[in-house]
């Protein structure tokens, strides 16, 4: 393989491991090993959570380098799992590079759940949380309802390319807005609990154990960014939720409600 191709293929392997949620460390190492894998020699990369880059010395003695941006970044461990399975497979000498590179097509390939699916997820995961945290059957069906409202919030102003910030503000708003009034009519029993069991659905619980993990791995400017990026959805689902519930306070003092 010549090593354009090869520089393009290993880059094209870390940028998706990025995209996919995937650790920075993980990505390196998906890059080194290609191009290790192909005998080339002082492979460097370096790899943030919004771009990559990648420098190699091949057997001409010259240095090939690249810098790939990563400008949209998701949760998909299958891809992870695919990318990761390639590179011990080709590193073992067990696949050459045309069948993982028919494999990373695949991988990239991959298209995600179903709108149905995830809707659906949401609620069966807003109900059971609010049974985790003590709530009633009552407060399960509501927040299973509220839960798919919210996911078909969060699809709608996503496929608008919203940014994130916003799309988990006005998630957690519609969450914390709709268990108070269904609370105000007797649908919920502990708006509290089914509060928290619908915004259960938002928290970046994996995007914070990566950056906990890029930082025990040395990697930490990427850890930071990544905390960083947790950090403010965390502080878009609290604004969401209290400035929902400070304007129903506003309003039925007022009388409108």
């Amino acid at each position: 393989m010549k090593p354009e191709d090869l520089l393009l293929f290993a880059a094209d392997s870390a940028r998706l491991m990025l995209e996919s949620g995937g650790e920075t460390y993980r990505a390196e190492e998906v890059a080194m090993g290609i191009i290790s894998s192909q005998g080339g020699t002082e492979a460097e990369c370096f790899a943030t959570s919004t771009g990559l880059m990648l420098s190699f010395m091949a057997e001409d003695g010259l240095v090939h380098s690249i810098v790939r941006r990563v400008k949209r970044r998701g949760m998909n461990l299958e891809r992870v799992s695919r990318i990761d399975t390639m590179l011990r497979d080709l590193l073992a000498d067990r696949i050459d590079m045309i069948e993982a590179g028919q494999r990373l097509d695949a991988a990239e390939r991959i298209v995600e759940r179903p709108a149905p699916v995830k809707i659906l997820a949401s609620a069966a995961g807003a109900g059971f949380f609010t049974l985790l945290f003590g709530g009633n059957i009552l407060d399960a069906v509501a927040a299973a309802v509220i839960g798919s409202a919210v996911a078909c919030l969060i699809l709608a102003l996503s496929h608008l390319k919203l940014p994130d910030f916003v799309v988990t503000l006005a998630g957690g708003a519609l969450a914390a807005g709709a268990a108070s009034c269904l609370r105000a009519v007797g649908l919920v029993i502990h708006v509290d609990t089914t509060t928290i069991g619908i915004i259960m659905l938002m928290v970046p619980g994996v995007a914070i154990t990566n950056a906990i993990r890029d930082i025990i791995a040395g990697d930490l400017v990427a850890g930071i960014a990544r905390a960083a990026d947790a950090f403010l959805t965390a502080a878009a689902i609290s604004a969401g939720a209290g400035g929902s519930l400070a304007l129903l306070k506003l309003l039925h003092l007022a009388g409108a409600l």
